[in-house]
């Protein structure tokens, strides 16, 4: 504690010495005389603060926690999603059902593109869960040794979303074997004939006159 704190913890009035002390360390007159008279009492100051100021809490915001605006719908959507079967039976067994629902969105996204790229906030949006259960659901794929997640983390930024890829070889086979996604847009039609074969076969047919063979005599 510094001198100055002391004095103002202490006050200045019942002190002499001290006011006399700084009294000759004073340019103004007129603040040492109303010190020495009593006119000016120096209040006791406290050590604390009254308004402590707030704590920096960094550049980016904490996230809110997510509540889903209709929660029965979210829970049908995230039981559909796992009823849908994205992965072998025993496999499914092993994980609960916000978790299977997890892994049929990364199994989509792997059969079309390859690997999966969304943001945890995607794949909350579309399992009909938080972000916090998506995240748990994708340690728990990677403890299990079944998905390989890469952190992409950019300095001085929000970092990019992981990118999981499937390594295990049951789902891989699983996902392959499974229904192909149908083409967008067009549609199949059968095909029809040749139109100069239709042409053709639509043409009358010329009659020809028999001419008559003159008989020898």
């Amino acid at each position: 504690m510094s001198t100055y704190q002391e004095l103002m913890a202490g006050g200045l009035r019942p002190n002499r010495a001290r006011i006399q002390d700084i009294a000759n360390r004073c340019q103004d007159a007129e603040l040492v005389e109303g010190y020495t008279s009593g006119s000016i009492v120096t209040p006791g100051a406290s050590l604390r603060r009254n308004n402590p100021s707030r704590p920096f809490g960094g550049r980016f915001t904490r996230a809110r926690p997510q509540r889903s605006p209709d929660r029965e719908r979210s829970i049908y959507r995230r039981r559909t999603l796992a009823a849908t079967w994205p992965m072998p039976p025993f496999m499914a067994g092993m994980l609960t059902t916000s978790q299977v629902a997890y892994a049929r969105i990364v199994a989509d996204e792997v059969h079309r593109t390859g690997r999966c790229d969304l943001t945890l906030d995607e794949i909350g949006a579309r399992g009909g869960m938080c972000r916090k259960t998506a995240k748990r659901a994708q340690d728990r794929l990677a403890e299990l040794r079944w998905i390989a997640v890469e952190e992409r983390p950019v300095t001085g930024r929000k970092h990019l979303s992981n990118v999981v890829r499937i390594v295990s070889d049951e789902w891989a086979m699983w996902i392959k074997m499974g229904p192909k996604p149908r083409r967008i847009g067009g549609h199949s039609c059968p095909t029809t004939g040749n139109q100069s074969d239709s042409f053709r076969s639509e043409r009358p047919k010329r009659l020809r006159k028999k001419v008559p063979i003159p008989k020898s005599p």
